[in-house]
């Protein structure tokens, strides 16, 4: 079982099985289920996801950081190393969350 979930487009798959999809069966405005040859359910879609997951977070990368906040990959990476802006860093890559973001930008008005 694997699980993904897309942000962008508000959406979660539940992958159950490798099969190749048969055809998709929508359940509800919100869900649609893939089956395979076999009758069985390989996937299962769930669709505005943000709506019931009180939790739910933006979560960008680098490249769309950069792109949301109108700078280069090398900016940001330059106010990470800096301690300028809040990331997270799973691995190898960093991630940042839009909120935190918001935050990061309004904490920088001038008056």
């Amino acid at each position: 079982m694997n699980i993904e979930i897309d942000r962008k487009a508000d959406a979660g798959y539940i992958k159950l099985s490798n099969k190749k999809i048969d055809k998709t069966i929508s359940v509800s405005e919100y869900c649609n289920v893939d089956i395979d040859s076999d009758g069985r359910v390989s996937g299962i879609e769930l669709l505005f996801i943000s709506q019931y997951m009180d939790d739910f977070k933006l979560w960008l990368d680098l490249a769309n950081t950069a792109e949301y906040l109108n700078k280069s990959p090398v900016t940001i990476r330059r106010w990470v190393k800096e301690g300028k802006i809040p990331y997270y860093k799973p691995g190898k890559e960093y991630l940042f969350v839009k909120e935190d973001i918001d935050d990061f930008i309004h904490k920088q008005k001038r008056t």
